[in-house]
């Protein structure tokens, strides 16, 4: 069987393959949350949990299609070749309009999955970047919005969604207008979410091994961004060029969608693999928020800032003479062990502070 027309194992394999991997992840997640941290589950947590539930439904229609004949590679993506009776054609047609719902709402809870993490590691003082989290946050939710809306509103009454009849079913042009837009917001949307981490891992002061393995967790994001790209060219070959099979286009958005599931819950195992060690004394080109003083062992995190002490961004007025010297810092405890309910999934390092 040429790659291009895969059959319905290689589908199923592959939907539920990246399925469990997710689920294995997220246990480990919960495991860590609840046994070992002895927290309450967090935002991000239950989001995660909520992406892999419409992961799980999305997938269950894959061997609905498959029983009535719509994965075989021989069914094209105009439904020539389908071997099926009417009534069959007209289920699986109803079934390709409701799985819109599971499959565009898995996208973008494994986007606010990431995003909730985030709010937890940008700092407060961070305002700019914590600005664009936040615009990144409205137009996932817009996005969403827009998609959802465009589903159900594209072609009315909806029944014609499933129509049989050439003339009274949606115009292609419905279908493509949707799919140009869905896909564009949600690709574009992953873009932001891939750019995110990157305006503050560099200014995080750790380790090289850690520093390496943060890069290499969200470099993992190319790779989803490389299977949205792919869909996206083999959903557009396939309204130019029929002979392109309908297990294809199944193949590939259930890779995207699945995919980016795994690695929006691959960043939650970071903990499992983090040390906390001391770093050694802060240094000029080193600033730290705190909120906890008299002791010489803090827990905090490091901001590396290569402008002078005097313009540390979004520094508040009230600092005082902490901002000036560089003997001074400026610390923000955000995260203690784990004992707090509202405690940060941030891994922070060990400082030692010098004699006052």
């Amino acid at each position: 069987m040429p790659f291009g027309n895969p059959g319905p194992a290689a589908i199923l394999a592959s939907q539920w393959t990246l399925i469990v991997v997710a689920t294995a992840v997220i246990a480990a997640r919960i495991y860590l949350r609840l046994k070992i941290q002895k927290r309450r589950m967090l935002v991000s947590d239950i989001i995660m949990c909520t992406a892999w539930v419409f992961a799980i439904i999305t997938a269950a229609f894959g061997p609905v299609f498959a029983s009535k004949g719509a994965l075989d590679p021989d069914v094209h993506t105009s439904l020539e070749g389908y071997k099926g009776g009417v009534e069959d054609l007209q289920l699986v047609l109803q079934l390709f309009f409701a799985v819109n719902f599971p499959f565009y709402t898995t996208f973008y809870l494994s986007k606010a999955a990431l995003l909730a993490v985030y709010l937890q590691v940008f700092p407060e003082f961070m305002v700019k970047r914590r600005i664009f989290l936040w615009a990144t946050i409205v137009f996932v939710v817009i996005g969403y919005i827009v998609t959802i809306t465009l589903i159900f509103t594209i072609c009315l009454p909806l029944s014609r969604n499933w129509e049989i009849s050439v003339t009274e079913s949606c115009p292609g042009s419905s279908y493509a207008i949707l799919f140009q837009v869905g896909w564009g917001l949600h690709f574009l949307g992953d873009l932001l979410v891939f750019i995110l981490p990157w305006l503050i891992v560099p200014a995080l002061n750790v380790k090289r091994a850690l520093r390496l393995g943060i890069y290499f967790t969200f470099l993992l994001g190319t790779i989803n961004i490389a299977v949205c790209l792919v869909r996206f060219i083999v959903i557009q070959q396939a309204g130019e060029d029929y002979s392109i099979s309908l297990s294809t286009i199944i193949l590939w958005s259930s890779l995207d969608v699945n995919v980016g599931l795994v690695i929006a819950c691959l960043p939650s195992l970071r903990p499992y693999f983090g040390s906390r060690g001391s770093s050694g004394y802060p240094t000029e080109n080193t600033q730290t928020k705190s909120t906890t003083a008299g002791r010489q062992s803090e827990v905090a995190v490091k901001i590396h800032d290569p402008r002078p002490m005097g313009h540390f961004e979004d520094a508040p007025m009230s600092a005082g003479p902490s901002l000036r010297d560089p003997s001074l810092t400026y610390t923000e405890e955000i995260w203690d062990d784990g004992k707090r309910d509202n405690a940060s999934d941030v891994e922070l390092i060990q400082m030692h502070l010098p004699p006052r």
